[in-house]
């Protein structure tokens, strides 16, 4: 993987692995992370604004700015995932009340600001809904052009389930009104695509309680460890008990911590350009992410889609970022 500095801000609705993407990102040399925005999505934007920030302390990153973004979606109304992500998207995890910045900007603002910023060189990454994209798109309609990279995690594009409902990932079926302007503003001329990590893969990236336990082996005496091994532990157990409940395997899907590592490292994914849009008013298939495999459409090619993903030297890049973030003291740098 190269190690020139990548300039990257990511968008989440911090449920669990949301939680560990960020954590990711923490502890990967090569991300400069400008700031984070929040979403509703996994739970209620409030819940996702303090999660986030409670996650950047946990790393030592206070220093992170956290924007707070759309309290709601564009479409009609979505239920969360707190039946997944545990009341507070946390699962059984309890961290401290973080500070409450003295100001902060809207998730919009800051998006479009640092797209302008950092022109041709800022990864914007997004695991939750695509709420926040969708406005800063029609606020800055030149923002696929001004992205070096652009990465989600949602959707299913040939597996044939969903995972909220038969056809729709919940990411893009609790906003696809905001999901459908997203992939329809991207991969136009001089526009980045929509590199899209949807379940096809993030289902073969995998941890379970024997990964988990060589982990906390791994990284025990290091100054980070007590409490950042502990985070790991508790969001993990509570993944684990559901999972073990509606599929009688005690595992994590690692979703969004692959979608963050794909940011800065393209090729852990295979990936196949496609014309995408987004199903918004069927009456089974609403979220359903459409891929023109055939080129039945005639369009233009707006994604990238993730076909297939070098699952191990995943797991192995995340194994080691944790270790790398428990060896460190805490302390906040720019």
């Amino acid at each position: 993987m190269s190690q020139q500095t990548e300039f990257l801000v990511v968008d989440v609705d911090t449920g669990i692995d949301d939680a560990l993407a960020l954590l990711y990102a923490c502890a990967e040399p090569q991300a400069h992370l400008l700031g984070v925005s929040t979403v509703v999505g996994n739970v209620s934007l409030e819940a996702a604004t303090r999660n986030t920030r409670a996650v950047l302390v946990l790393a030592g990153r206070s220093d992170i700015s956290v924007w707070p973004g759309a309290a709601t979606p564009l479409s009609n109304f979505a239920a969360d995932a707190r039946a997944v992500h545990g009341e507070t998207g946390l699962g059984y995890a309890v961290l401290p009340e973080p500070p409450e910045p003295a100001h902060s900007a809207h998730a919009v603002d800051a998006i479009v600001g640092a797209a302008h910023a950092h022109a041709g060189r800022l990864i914007l990454v997004a695991t939750g809904p695509l709420t926040n994209i969708a406005l800063a798109v029609m606020r800055e309609p030149e923002l696929p052009r001004l992205l070096k990279r652009f990465v989600i995690m949602g959707g299913a594009y040939r597996e044939p389930a969903g995972n909220v409902t038969p056809s729709a990932e919940f990411n893009i079926w609790h906003d696809p009104e905001a999901a459908r302007i997203v992939f329809r503003a991207f991969g136009g001329p001089g526009a980045t695509p929509v590199v899209a990590i949807g379940l096809d893969v993030t289902h073969k990236t995998t941890v379970d309680p024997v990964d988990i336990a060589a982990l906390l082996t791994r990284s025990q005496g290091m100054p980070l460890a007590p409490a950042l091994m502990r985070f790991i532990e508790d969001v993990s157990r509570h993944y684990f008990d559901r999972m073990e409940k509606r599929r009688g395997k005690r595992v994590l899907v690692m979703h969004d911590p692959l979608a963050l590592a794909v940011a800065l490292d393209p090729t852990l994914v295979a990936t196949r350009r496609v014309a995408v849009d987004v199903e918004t008013a069927g009456r089974l298939t609403t979220g359903a992410t459409i891929a023109d495999w055939r080129e039945i459409w005639g369009r233009l090619a707006n994604s990238e889609v993730a076909v297939s993903v070098d699952a191990e030297r995943f797991r192995k890049m995340f194994f080691d970022a944790m270790v790398r973030l428990a060896e460190s003291r805490g302390g906040d740098r720019s």
